[in-house]
């Protein structure tokens, strides 16, 4: 019978994997890396403000303004904000993924992946600091 290999043969094999990683071309690129970990701070920021800030309640909240409508036009959850920072890490870690995998290929392709998702990490910090002060 065979069991599970020990810890640590395990941690050792997570340690090499994630050294193979990081030995990569990719992570040796000082405008990716910062581009990245920019928006992953901006993304940190979010979620901490937003954890300072939002308190669980049981009163609808504004979820979305409408310039259109003259104000607010949709009330939902307490944690509508969060949702929105949620969807930015997805975005940075997805394109985060996308630009690593396809930075052999195309640098520019890469850059253009990790700018856009520090650019939706800005505008979601923005719009989820607004409707985090909105009570």
């Amino acid at each position: 019978m065979n069991g599970f290999p020990p810890l640590s043969s395990l941690r050792r094999t997570l340690q090499d994997s994630l050294n193979d990683v990081l030995k990569q071309r990719f992570f040796r690129d000082r405008l990716s890396v910062a581009i990245l970990v920019g928006a992953l701070l901006v993304n940190g920021l979010n979620l901490v403000g937003l954890v300072l800030r939002v308190h669980p309640t049981d009163v609808p909240v504004p979820t979305r303004y409408s310039n259109l409508g003259g104000g607010f036009d949709l009330l939902g959850p307490w944690y509508s904000p969060f949702l929105i920072v949620f969807f930015a890490l997805g975005v940075t870690l997805v394109n985060g993924y996308f630009a690593y995998h396809g930075f052999g290929r195309s640098r520019l392709a890469s850059f253009f992946l990790l700018t856009g998702s520090g650019v939706v990490a800005i505008f979601s910090f923005i719009i989820s600091m607004a409707f985090g002060v909105v009570r």
